[in-house]
């Protein structure tokens, strides 16, 4: 399986590749490890300067909406799914619970597999700054 990410230079999709020069880090196990980061590109002479970078987001990779664009249905529904893939695992989440946009119909297209990552990513990018009241609220919305 090839990793891959988006160059955030000139937008073209690459494989990634820890076989570069940057230092190594420890993992959150203690092992070392080499973050993954975009391979050299570009025609010789003239690299992107993209080159040995960390990719694009995925979510500003995708140019799928984020959160503030987000009805609180679709917002509700991308919750809950996000607690199912916590508690219950990814792949069971999206085969038994599959996060269904209903507002907005660029969102409502995506595949179970892409709205589950969706989901996944902005509930990540938002959920600190989520109350209570707030979480409650979305969730009897979806």
């Amino acid at each position: 399986m090839t990793i891959e990410g988006v160059c955030p230079v000139c937008n073209t999709t690459l494989p990634l590749t820890d076989n570069h020069d940057q230092p190594s880090r420890r993992n959150q196990y203690g092992h070392m490890q080499k973050d993954y980061l975009l391979r050299v590109h570009g025609p010789r002479g003239n690299r992107c300067e993209g080159s040995h970078q960390k990719p694009k987001p995925w979510l500003e990779a995708s140019g799928l909406p984020g959160w503030e664009a987000m009805s609180d249905a679709d917002k509700g529904r991308a919750l809950m799914h996000a607690h199912k893939r916590e508690w219950e695992g990814v792949k069971y989440a999206v085969e038994h619970y599959p996060c269904r946009y209903v507002d907005n119909p660029l969102l409502a297209a995506l595949s179970p597999e892409v709205a589950g990552t969706h989901a996944e990513r902005v509930v990540l990018a938002v959920e600190d700054g989520l109350s209570d009241e707030e979480f409650d609220r979305l969730i009897e919305l979806a």
